[in-house]
């Protein structure tokens, strides 16, 4: 099983309270995890980062998948943009300061 799918497996519980969907229908509980799978993947991809930890990331996926199912995901990246650059953005200074740390240890002076 992949990191999206055990991720929407263990989120599809509070997802469904969020968006106040009561059904036990396999066929409808099949197609919101495969709506969070693909907004998890798709998430994490955008902003940069390897897993959902950041709860800023998780409400992203949330998100995104609330919109795929009202079909207004073309609105999605629109809506959420400063949100996503923001994310992506403190995920990338975290990153260059490790690399920055690296590079420091790792340099030898004449």
């Amino acid at each position: 099983m992949s990191d999206a799918e055990t991720w929407a497996d263990g989120h599809l519980k509070s997802f469904k309270q969020r968006m106040r969907i009561n059904t036990e229908d396999t066929d409808e509980l099949a197609n919101l995890t495969k709506m969070l799978i693909a907004s998890y993947t798709s998430i994490l991809r955008l902003v940069g980062v390897s897993d959902a930890t950041d709860p800023e990331v998780e409400e992203l996926i949330y998100e995104r998948s609330r919109y795929t199912y009202n079909d207004a995901l073309d609105e999605f990246k629109e809506n959420y943009k400063e949100n996503i650059r923001d994310v992506f953005l403190a995920n990338q200074s975290e990153e260059s300061e490790e690399s920055d740390d690296k590079v420091t240890e790792n340099t030898t002076i004449f």
